[in-house]
């Protein structure tokens, strides 16, 4: 009998060896000096964004086969990726366009352009690769103009091998796509009608 719970309390211990060690990511921008306050030429704010349900969970996501996905369970995102997206793209639209995007619904005046984000795809491959799907949609306050949607869509080599580069490649094409964001955003905007 006493062999026996020896030979249970081994192999439990066998078991509950040290887990792998979990890296976080947090997608954040590059700090930007800025002197002053720059008023904006419109109200601009950064409305909804949204991941599609394979991405909304903790784990970054490699295709490891034509429609099969796996998460990381020790690479993952430190806080919600479709609220870290929502920051980083305010972030990196508003240092494009030269002047800050509001975040909150609750500003003084209402936005004359909002944009909503729909993040479609956001992974790597096994190819060595990651890649990113997205529609975004400039919508300006009645009399504007007219609704604007956009497709964006772009691949990237991981600059190094592992989790560690797929993280790298994929704020990359966060970045890429914020400034496809700003771009047609500033074309939207020359668009309004004189009132």
């Amino acid at each position: 009998m006493r062999i026996a719970a020896l030979a249970l309390v081994l192999l439990l211990l066998g078991c509950g060896g040290a887990s792998p060690q979990r890296t976080l990511y947090l997608f954040r921008t590059e700090l930007v000096e800025r002197t002053g306050r720059v008023e904006p030429p419109h109200r601009i704010g950064l409305g909804r964004v949204v991941v599609a349900p394979y991405l909304d969970q903790t784990g970054l996501v490699v295709e490891i086969a034509k429609g099969q996905v796996h998460a990381a369970r020790t690479h993952r995102w430190a806080e919600p990726l479709q609220d870290a997206l929502r920051s980083y793209l305010r972030a990196e639209i508003s240092s494009a366009l030269g002047f800050e995007v509001g975040i909150g619904r609750m500003e003084r005046l209402p936005w004359e352009y909002t944009i909503d984000v729909y993040i479609d795809q956001l992974h790597g491959t096994m190819g060595g690769r990651a890649l990113i799907e997205a529609g975004y949609r400039i919508t300006p306050e009645i009399g504007l103009g007219e609704v604007s949607e956009f497709r964006f869509s772009s691949t990237a080599p991981l600059p190094r091998e592992g989790y560690a580069g797929l993280f790298e490649a994929e704020v990359d094409l966060a970045s890429q796509l914020a400034h496809a964001i700003a771009k047609d955003l500033a074309v939207a905007t020359e668009r309004t009608p004189d009132p």
